[in-house]
């Protein structure tokens, strides 16, 4: 488990509990206030988050984390009224606040760590294909790794990002290009790696992305996944309060078999391996008994 984790949701929690209290008294005006208010409930009435930090040392690490709660807390009930929109408070955190949240914040930097870990032995050679690349928080991590593969692949919605990556890999072999999880890109392989931190939870249908996913890889080809965790499938990871205000997020269908938007329990992520056709499942799991932090798993084709 990484160490890091339990002790950095210790500080979290109070933060999420303080702006919980308040949103589970608020009358959302539609479906995307609505889902904050729920998890604000269900927040408060689980009993079990921290109500004071666990000192008055704030570790360092966690500014882009704490940059998201402070724009809710100003803002909550505007924004739960309907007078402010979830744009206008991301337009003031902006690319900076994201990139210092997503790249360099603890809270999503142990994911890019345990992700690039994992690949570093699998990557000469390798024909390799980056999910969801962001800010390159993983990308960047595995800088000196990459170079000893055969071809990297760099994705994501927005070229920008990824040209802003790839200025920063020397020596390479390196091409982007336009990704979207839920549109099949089956010409883009095969690939011996398929690797994404923290993206693949946004697809609206989880079977079917996980299925071309699988058939881009070789056979015998991995893919790897660096994914948050909800706490337990009735209490939802303190992050979703922020996370609320993102598209993509809060608005994922759900089923049975994915009971709430946004993070995936382990279990959850094992059934939809199963049913997509992966083989030789595992993870490394973060936990500390109660709480769920997530962790890093691997499926093969």
């Amino acid at each position: 488990m990484n160490e890091l984790l339990p002790a950095l949701y210790d500080h979290l929690e109070p933060v999420a509990l303080r702006i919980a209290r308040r949103a589970a008294a608020l009358e959302p005006v539609d479906a995307q206030r609505a889902y904050l208010v729920g998890v604000a409930r269900q927040i408060v009435d689980s009993g079990s988050f921290r109500a004071e930090a666990p000192s008055l040392v704030t570790p360092p690490g966690l500014e882009g984390t704490f940059g998201w709660f402070k724009l809710l807390d100003v803002h909550l009930e505007d924004f739960v009224a309907g007078r402010m929109e979830a744009g206008e408070i991301i337009a003031q955190g902006g690319g900076r606040l994201w990139e210092a949240f997503q790249a360099r914040d603890l809270v999503c930097a142990v994911f890019g760590h345990g992700v690039a870990r994992a690949l570093a032995p699998m990557l000469p050679g390798a024909d390799v294909l980056e999910l969801g690349t962001g800010t390159g928080g993983t990308t960047r991590r595995m800088a000196a790794d990459l170079t000893t593969a055969n071809r990297v692949v760099l994705s994501d919605l927005r070229q920008s990002f990824l040209d802003r990556v790839a200025a920063d890999l020397p020596g390479v072999p390196l091409e982007t290009c336009i990704i979207d999880v839920n549109r099949p890109q089956p010409e883009l392989g095969p690939f011996d790696l398929i690797f994404s931190t923290n993206c693949i939870h946004v697809a609206k249908d989880l079977p079917a992305t996980l299925g071309w996913i699988r058939r881009g890889l070789k056979p015998g080809g991995a893919l790897v996944l660096g994914e948050g965790s909800h706490y337990s499938e009735v209490l939802p990871s303190p992050v979703s309060l922020v996370l609320s205000l993102f598209n993509g997020w809060w608005d994922v269908p759900t089923t049975p078999e994915r009971p709430q938007p946004g993070f995936l329990l382990p279990q959850h992520w094992f059934a939809a391996f199963e049913a997509a056709g992966y083989r030789n499942t595992s993870m490394e799991r973060w936990t500390d008994g109660p709480r769920t932090f997530g962790g890093v798993y691997w499926a093969f084709a």
